[in-house]
């Protein structure tokens, strides 16, 4: 883990979109061979890691984060937006882990389409943090106010299977 907040925070996105990547070319594969087996066992593995990690990652924002810049007026409309794409990208995921489930030939396309989805609302909300709440919020926040935002970090790092 890297020895700042923000950073660490740029490391999971890192991952994520690595994992998003994985899901574009299984979804493609199962447009090129339907019923693609492994390519149905990458989407479903991409799935557990945001049940997990990518869980882990969001309770970092929503417990350790956003709750520190809550007062501050000039973040209330972006954490609004952050935690409405938190709770999309969420149900993007149950709709996509239920197409997994009762996936049959014929039902790649739909498949795809929310693969798509749900990496393309990932990569949105990825793009607004790293580029408006992450710079504005480590240029508030006061360096101890971060080294312990670290801390308890670290803390839910050492969690197994943290999930919100």
């Amino acid at each position: 883990m890297a020895d700042d907040f923000f950073r660490s925070l740029l490391e999971d996105h890192a991952r994520i979109e690595a994992r998003l990547k994985q899901l574009d070319q299984a979804s493609a594969a199962l447009g090129r061979l339907p019923g693609d087996a492994a390519a149905l066992e990458i989407v479903a593995d991409t799935l557990g890691f945001f049940a997990t990690e990518g869980a882990r990652h969001e309770a970092h924002e929503e417990e350790t984060l956003f709750p520190r810049l809550q007062s501050l007026p000039e973040f209330r409309q972006i954490l609004s937006a952050l935690q409405f794409q938190h709770k999309m990208t969420a149900a993007e995921g149950r709709a996509l882990a239920a197409c997994v489930q009762g996936f049959a030939p014929g039902s790649e396309r739909e498949l795809r389409q929310l693969a798509y989805r749900f990496a393309e609302m990932h990569r949105g909300h990825a793009i607004a943090e790293e580029r408006a709440l992450f710079p504005l919020a480590a240029s508030r926040l006061a360096p101890e106010v971060q080294s312990e935002m670290l801390r308890e970090m670290s803390q839910r790092a050492q969690t197994p299977n943290c999930s919100r």
